[in-house]
């Protein structure tokens, strides 16, 4: 049955990408633009972390702690690189068929499995050392949330978990219905405060005590529309995010929605397309939507500041801000520079000749990509 729904999202996912209406990735990429470069950027190291993308592991994402770059390859490969240098400080094999990346805090590392291990791992100066290990017999296509004393775990079949983050035992488990369609992957769950936020498939956005696991409030983000499965896929897979009190986040096919997170009221709606994580400033929100193109959204209202699209069809990541600037890779390995407060392109590297499929981490003043074939790219802007 994993394998089914596996290869049914699969086939639905590259069917979306090339027939949805709501997006232009059927077109042919946009040409690159000319730039009068105002930004010189520099490629400072390159580390193979092995965690090719493929059909069973598409979210490989690494983890920066510190000064410290994690990351998992599908065979279950960990291994620590030095954000700074890109020297490698050791490799550890855990074992598991890891289809997501690494999570974690400073005390913690926690890794997952196809079949749904979870594994905590300590920190020490050799490597890691196992914790604890449990199995929660699904899939897990989200990347565990450490929180406190506290680890919570979206799967696949609707349930999200909380587990102490001491010896791995379930504290609570809630359960929410799954679609008969829906895509392949999951939000992560958000925390603040007192409480918990997961997306689920069926649109909705639900808040839950995190000591009891009890529904606090339950809000519809979109509903289904349309007269085909295709057309009523609402999912909430794109990762969110909280400032001041209020979650922003985005359905596929639906809306983009500014929700307050003690209430669950909604604050503003626009429509909007989109499956990816949001970053955001002190004013706004900034999203790529379906066509590849990069919006800034005014965090108070949900008018657009501006809207750029000279990426239109290059299939490009969620933006990461970092400064005054906005970075997105794409799909032939370039790595793009805006400026965050007009969208005016500033400068391009090409760490890669691969496509980025997940959003930029950003450390101190330097930007890692992370390409299909598992490249981990150092860049940065010389003065």
């Amino acid at each position: 049955m994993r394998l089914i729904r596996l290869v049914s999202g699969l086939i639905l996912l590259s069917w979306l990408v090339a027939c949805s209406k709501n997006t232009d990735n059927s077109e042919p990429p946009a040409p690159l633009t000319y730039i009068d470069l105002s930004l010189y950027l520099v490629l400072n190291w390159q580390r193979d972390t092995r965690a090719s993308s493929n059909a069973a592991a598409y979210r490989l994402r690494p983890l920066i702690i510190d000064d410290r770059v994690y990351s998992i390859d599908s065979s279950g490969t960990m291994r620590s690189t030095d954000a700074g240098s890109g020297k490698s400080h050791w490799r550890f094999k855990t074992g598991l068929e890891a289809i997501i990346g690494l999570g974690g805090n400073e005390h913690i590392l926690i890794a997952t499995s196809l079949d749904g291990d979870v594994i905590a791992y300590r920190f020490s100066d050799d490597g890691p050392e196992q914790l604890w290990q449990t199995r929660i017999n699904s899939e897990i296509r989200a990347t565990p949330v450490v929180d406190n004393d506290q680890v919570f775990v979206r799967s696949v079949d609707g349930k999200l978990r909380s587990l102490l983050a001491t010896d791995g035992s379930q504290q609570w488990e809630v359960s929410h219905r799954v679609p008969a369609l829906s895509l392949t992957g999951n939000s992560q769950p958000l925390v603040q405060g007192e409480l918990v936020f997961a997306g689920f498939d069926d649109g909705k956005l639900v808040a839950f005590e995190r000591t009891s696991g009890q529904i606090v409030w339950e809000t519809t983000i979109t509903s289904p529309r349309g007269r085909t499965e295709v057309e009523r896929l609402v999912d909430l897979d794109g990762d969110f995010v909280i400032r001041d009190g209020v979650i922003y986040i985005a359905a596929f096919q639906g809306r983009l929605v500014a929700v307050q997170a003690v209430s669950g009221e909604i604050l503003w709606t626009r429509n909007f397309s989109g499956h990816q994580a949001i970053a955001i400033d002190e004013e706004a929100i900034y999203l790529s939507d379906n066509a590849s193109h990069i919006w800034s959204i005014d965090r108070r209202t949900g008018s657009a500041f501006w809207k750029q699209d000279v990426l239109n069809a290059r299939k490009i990541t969620a933006p990461a801000v970092i400064g005054d600037k906005l970075v997105v890779g794409d799909y032939a390995g370039y790595q793009h520079w805006f400026d965050r407060k007009d969208g005016k392109l500033l400068g391009r590297i090409r760490p890669s000749d691969v496509r980025n499929y997940v959003q930029p981490l950003t450390w101190e003043q330097t930007v890692f990509s992370f390409d299909r074939r598992g490249f981990l790219s150092s860049v940065s802007v010389k003065e």
